[in-house]
């Protein structure tokens, strides 16, 4: 056998390729024998386990002469051992070995060169082995993206994918796999469109691994029936297959489906893995719900495999999510093994009860036990902080972030900006933001909730950060979308909602159900109730929440019948009423005189829809009896009820009562809310203006007299009205408006106008009494 050896301690390992020729006189060739080893530093791989083997360190490298025989027919199976042993050295000196042995890329060869090069991370290395290949076929092209894929380089593998296409390169099941898993989105969802029509024509649409993917891309994309129907046409389904649809079924809340899955997996003898039970287990959480959770848990405990981390894991968050914390703690004592998951798992469950004090606790025994809290950790604990509006926790919580090295991290970041908004920190918000170097939609959304909330206070406007991040590239979503259409409506600037309303058919979330609730409410509260009607009849799919914002729409302008007929149709389409729909059926009662339908429609509230009233359904209740003259039903209504101390009752009376000239039941109802209310200065500006409407001056001035000497004091209220994308803002007696002479101007004469009329029809009424 012919060696090449290097003598030089100091000469860096190389290729055979690259090693100077050495003449040497010739050997006997001899068969080497089954303990022949092939020497790399201080490991070597034996030829016979194809195992690396430690041993002392060698201060000379071994390459293997071509002409043995062993090694020519056996170097494939050493490439394959060089990638599970991770050494790329080894596949450095086969790759120069099949160089000197004259094989210049040719399709076996260089298929597995850059399978191993791309599975050790070397993509420059195994891109250049397939540049210079002169026949590729089907592998090598698969081969490179599955490279790029593993490596998360997406945009790689759609430039391959696509250059395989342009050369006429066939796809097989393993491409359209590769390609299929990169189709995250729904941008992408074009590509794996295509991919599904190249799996077809080239007839491998119903294989098991393909048909998978084709799931997965799917559900990703929000096509969650394409996925059904791929699913529906694999002949031969899998575990794996039928795992994945449980799961997918689960994420969107069709937990029967799943379970119907679930029972095909049973009875097809197909033996169900811990994935299978984990996934069954999180599907109880949309229409299965916590008793059929129980039963797959005791199934779970019949066949032994309750002690798996996943599957106890998934029951402690099947139990979270319904609430009974007793269930998870229980269920986290029973657990021989717990992961980090498993704390995550408890932690959340404390959050959402809001149990600070045991969530500390948890994240102080994590620390204790020395666990590595993770981003997910560490963000749900930032989320707890935010839901709680805990400062001082989540400032600690950022230092935490700080010493793990986790500042960097998206999610991170985003819980960061999240708890500091949402705590009223918006400088520290902002500057976290502005210190991410990846800013994302999320991170965006999370940061508009601060500007929202102080917009009043802020020099900058949302809308104006939008405009600057939107340039930047950052893509709004539904969520962005729907922030801004609510802040457009709580601000009534019909202007800014409707160039929101056009970017989104311009982005294509117009046809989501969120974005279109919320685009149904800015116009409603912006004055344009027929916009929002054509935006709701334009809808493919309502939800509860688009026939609420619809009636409540209506309420608002008093279209209380349009209200009430909408509410007709919303029980036909078997969309049952909850507190919301009620409340804003009673008020479009109220404000259109329709009382009898809305005393008809509040018995009915619990025997009928299973909704209990609460202290505004009261409310609204007390303003239809007054406004239809009945005040003694009102007040016996008050104080038969279960809410008569509550003050929101009887300011809604004396309202009722200054409107109507009741001043007998507006006096008792006076005392009564002064009586619960004696510091709110709302209450005695409400009661002064009643005695002052009913002539009553006197008792007007010695109730505001009580008033200052109590010295309260009431923030004036505002109105405002957007003119050519400006808003003006007005206070009682406001006298500091620029155009105050011609606004008071055009009062005036809107003020004779309505004097003119009231004559007119005090004419008209004196001409009929005649």
């Amino acid at each position: 056998m012919v060696t090449v050896c290097s003598t030089s301690a100091s000469r860096s390992w190389l290729p055979a390729s690259t090693l100077p020729h050495q003449s040497s006189p010739p050997l006997k060739t001899r068969r080497p024998s089954c303990c022949f080893r092939v020497f790399s530093w201080n490991k070597v791989i034996n030829c016979r386990t194809l195992k690396l083997e430690k041993v002392k360190a060698c201060t000379f490298s071994v390459v293997l002469a071509c002409e043995d025989t062993l090694f020519f027919n056996d170097w494939p199976q050493l490439l394959q051992s060089s990638i599970g042993s991770k050494n790329l050295h080894l596949g450095r000196t086969i790759h120069g070995y099949l160089i000197k042995k004259g094989n210049r890329n040719e399709a076996f060869e260089g298929n597995n060169l850059v399978n191993m090069y791309s599975k050790l991370k070397r993509l420059d290395d195994a891109q250049q082995v397939f540049d210079e290949m002169p026949v590729r076929d089907t592998v090598t092209w698969t081969s490179l993206m599955k490279g790029y894929s593993q490596n998360g380089d997406t945009k790689s593998v759609f430039r391959i994918a696509s250059d395989m296409f342009g050369f006429g390169e066939k796809f097989n099941e393993h491409t359209c796999t590769v390609i299929l898993k990169e189709c995250n989105s729904l941008e992408d969802r074009k590509r794996g469109e295509q991919v599904h029509g190249f799996a077809i024509k080239s007839g491998v649409e119903k294989n098991v691994s393909v048909g998978t993917s084709l799931i997965s891309m799917y559900s990703k994309c929000g096509c969650l029936s394409d996925a059904e129907k791929v699913f529906n046409g694999i002949d031969n389904k899998d575990v794996r297959c039928l795992n994945y649809m449980i799961l997918e079924y689960g994420k969107v809340g069709c937990g029967e489906k799943a379970m119907w899955v679930f029972i095909h997996l049973l009875s097809s003898g197909l033996e169900p893995s811990e994935f299978t039970y984990a996934n069954i287990i999180s599907a109880c959480d949309g229409d299965v719900g916590v008793n059929e959770g129980k039963q797959l848990h005791g199934l779970s405990v019949k066949y032994g495999v309750v002690g798996e981390s996943p599957i106890g894991n998934a029951l402690i968050t099947m139990y979270r999510k319904h609430g009974m914390v007793e269930e998870v703690e229980r269920m986290f004592g029973t657990m021989d093994a717990r992961d980090l998951i498993s704390w995550t798992a408890l932690l959340t469950a404390y959050l959402r009860r809001g149990n600070a004090d045991k969530a500390v606790n948890v994240f102080s025994e994590t620390l204790g036990l020395g666990f590595e809290c993770d981003s997910v950790y560490l963000s749900i604990l930032l989320d707890g902080c935010s839901e709680w509006r805990n400062l001082e926790l989540g400032g600690q919580i950022h230092g935490f972030v700080i010493k793990f090295g986790y500042l960097t991290d998206v999610k991170i970041g985003t819980a960061l900006v999240d708890m500091y908004a949402k705590c009223g920190d918006l400088q520290s918000s902002k500057r976290v933001f502005n210190g991410l170097s990846n800013k994302t939609t999320a991170s965006f959304n999370a940061i508009l909730v601060g500007y929202m909330e102080s917009y009043e206070d802020d020099e900058e406007d949302p809308m104006v950060l939008f405009n600057q991040l939107r340039f930047g590239g950052i893509r709004p979503d539904f969520i962005t979308f729907s922030r801004l259409l609510s802040l457009s409506a709580g601000q009534a600037s019909l202007l800014k909602g409707k160039n929101l309303h056009a970017y989104t058919i311009k982005t294509g979330y117009e046809t989501d159900l969120t974005v279109s609730n919320a685009v149904i409410t800015m116009y409603a509260k912006c004055g344009s109730i027929e916009e929002a009607d054509k935006t709701f009849s334009s809808m493919e799919n309502h939800d509860s929440v688009s026939w609420n914002a619809m009636i409540c729409g209506y309420a608002l302008h008093g279209h209380g019948r349009r209200a009430v007929s909408l509410f007709a149709d919303m029980k036909k389409k078997g969309f049952g009423p909850d507190e919301i729909t009620a409340l804003a059926i009673l008020q479009a009662c109220t404000y259109s005189g329709l009382w009898e339908t809305g005393i008809s429609l509040f018995s009915e509230m619990e025997p009928e829809y299973g909704v209990r009233p609460v202290v505004e359904h009261f409310a609204c209740m007390v303003d239809l009896l007054g406004r239809a003259g009945k005040f003694s039903e009102a007040i016996d209504f008050i104080n038969k009820g279960p809410f008569s101390d509550s003050t929101l009752l009887w300011r809604t009376l004396v309202n009722v009562s200054k409107l109507h000239g009741e001043m007998e039941f507006g006096i008792l109802a006076s005392k009564r809310l002064l009586d619960l209310e004696p510091e709110e200065a709302g209450s005695y500006i409400l009661v002064s203006n009643m005695y002052a409407g009913g002539g009553m001056l006197d008792e007007a001035a010695n109730v505001r007299t009580v008033m200052n000497d109590l010295k309260l004091g009431k923030e004036a209220g505002c109105s405002w009205i957007e003119v050519e994308d400006k808003v003006h803002t007005f206070v009682a007696s406001d006298m500091n408006h620029p155009k105050i002479t011609e606004i008071y101007a055009e009062l005036d004469v809107l003020r004779d106008e309505m004097q003119r009329c009231l004559d007119r029809s005090d004419l008209h009424l004196i001409g009929n009494i005649s």
